[in-house]
């Protein structure tokens, strides 16, 4: 008869079930006292499980941990897992309220990356209070969601002690509010373009620095310029920017354009550009290539600040000039549409050129005509239509790497649109510039995107083969709106 517990003396029965009882017992009391121990229970509960779909939360496929089930000793489904979570010592903690101050409970509250991808979700407590802990250093968006509300959405920065004023997040009341998940806009500064201008307004309180230099070389002509448009861009509020540029040029001359040997170079101001930009509607959807797009229009002036027909040296072979002289008016329409990871942009504008009095050397606008030796005259320039367009594949978010593919080109007409027939020359080119990018450094507060390309010719008509290298800096402070809230 096999072995059984059954046919045991009555004592050594008695003894094994005591070592058994107690063998359970310290079981289930260390399970219990190592999970209320890991995990507090301050914080309204977030659930560990897998989306129910990749576009429930956008492309990131995240977890959820319930604290509140651990910590009353129900263990979580069997999905759940934390061996693969860092033990980061950082938190996220707010109270969100309505236009009264007070608080609002069950509100949705989801965790993002700053480029919108989903992290963890939870729901405000009766105090209208959330928090996330166990974070990594840096800065989140937080989106706060509540039927009948306006969707609200933040950048908090992860603390390691407990601030001693919580973030406040207030909810607008509006019945009409759109219903359900809303996922953050996927609004990230990268490089972008060389030339194609971007159609979106700077927040009120944000600004940036854009030094920029592209250097126009003409190897039939023996000429290079160096362009260094010095840009600062303010956010005025109300869809609105204001953005000036003073650039300043180094033109350099050898042979054929100076005699064989000879060497010329010289360096100036150059035109003075003021724009002011309105953004008329807002990206409907960063994910998706089918939502309307970001659509602006911009006023731009254009005030000569250099030399451009006095005192033109004829031995300094044209090196000395550094405006074509005149006072430009434009109009430009810009639009932007992102589908992550890409971005397209286009831009086209209308240049108005005023007419202006020229002497002898003076070149032309199309790089190759000149005013002869002892004549001067009154020029007329055609319009000049200017156009951009460029897609933007951004392959790391976090440090803003990725590649653009940029055609630019401009058409002067041989008529003004006001003063009548032109005498300068009319031309046209098209340019392709291919550009790589990235950012570096990037806080809280401050970003900086880097860029460089180079302009290759296509086509061209009365205007020289030009190649011309590129690179930008750009250096953005967040103040209020969509990326310093």
């Amino acid at each position: 008869m096999p072995y059984s517990f059954r046919h045991q003396p009555p004592r050594a029965r008695v003894l094994l079930r005591a070592l058994l009882l107690t063998f359970l017992s310290l079981t289930a009391s260390a399970e219990a006292s190592a999970q209320t121990a890991s995990f507090p229970t301050a914080w309204p509960a977030i659930r560990l499980q897998q989306d129910p779909a990749p576009d429930d939360e956008g492309f990131f496929g995240g977890s959820d941990l319930d604290m509140n089930q651990i910590a009353a000793g129900r263990p979580p489904s069997a999905q759940a897992t934390t061996s693969n979570m860092p033990s980061y010592a950082y938190a996220i903690s707010g109270i969100v309220t309505d236009a009264s101050e007070l608080p609002i409970a069950q509100a949705r509250v989801t965790l993002e990356t700053r480029d919108g991808e989903h992290l963890a979700h939870t729901y405000t407590d009766s105090n209208g209070r959330f928090g996330f802990n166990a974070l990594e250093p840096g800065a989140y968006l937080v989106v706060v969601e509540k039927v009948d509300y306006n969707t609200e959405i933040k950048v908090l920065e992860a603390s390691t002690a407990a601030p001693t004023k919580p973030a406040v997040i207030e909810l607008t009341y509006n019945p009409s509010a759109v219903k359900g998940k809303k996922r953050a806009p996927w609004a990230i500064n990268t490089s972008g373009p060389q030339y194609t201008g971007t159609a979106d307004t700077e927040p009120a309180g944000s600004w940036y620095v854009e030094p920029w230099v592209y250097n126009e070389r003409t190897p039939s002509q023996g000429t290079s310029t160096y362009y260094m448009p010095e840009r600062i861009a303010i956010g005025l509020g109300h869809n609105f920017e204001l953005d000036f540029w003073q650039t300043i040029e180094i033109n350099n001359a050898g042979y054929p354009s100076a005699p064989r040997g000879i060497r010329a170079s010289d360096w100036g101001f150059g035109n003075a550009h003021v724009q002011l930009k309105y953004e008329w509607l807002e990206d409907q959807d960063t994910y998706s290539f089918f939502a309307l797009p970001t659509i602006s229009t911009s006023a731009d002036i254009y005030i000569p600040t250099g030399n451009f027909t006095t005192d033109l040296h004829p031995d300094a072979y044209n090196t000395d000039q550094f405006s074509n002289g005149t006072v430009d008016e434009a109009v430009n329409l810009l639009t932007r549409k992102r589908f992550k990871p890409f971005e397209f942009y286009a831009e086209v504008g209308d240049i108005i050129q005023n007419p202006t009095r020229v002497g002898p050397g003076y070149t032309f606008s199309n790089g190759i005509n000149t005013v002869p030796l002892g004549a001067y005259e009154r020029m007329v320039d055609g319009n000049l239509i200017w156009f951009g367009a460029a897609l933007e594949d951004v392959l790391n978010s976090d440090y803003g790497i990725g590649w653009v593919m940029e055609f630019t080109g401009a058409m002067q007409s041989g008529s003004s649109l006001f003063f009548g027939a032109a005498n300068a020359p009319s031309y046209s080119y098209v340019w392709a510039v291919p550009a790589i990018e990235f950012n570096w450094p990037t806080t809280g507060s401050l970003v900086s995107t880097w860029g460089f390309g180079i302009g290759l010719p296509i086509m061209q008509s009365n205007f020289p083969r030009t190649y011309t290298p590129t690179g930008t800096v750009t250096i953005y402070w967040n103040g209020g709106g969509p990326r310093g809230e």
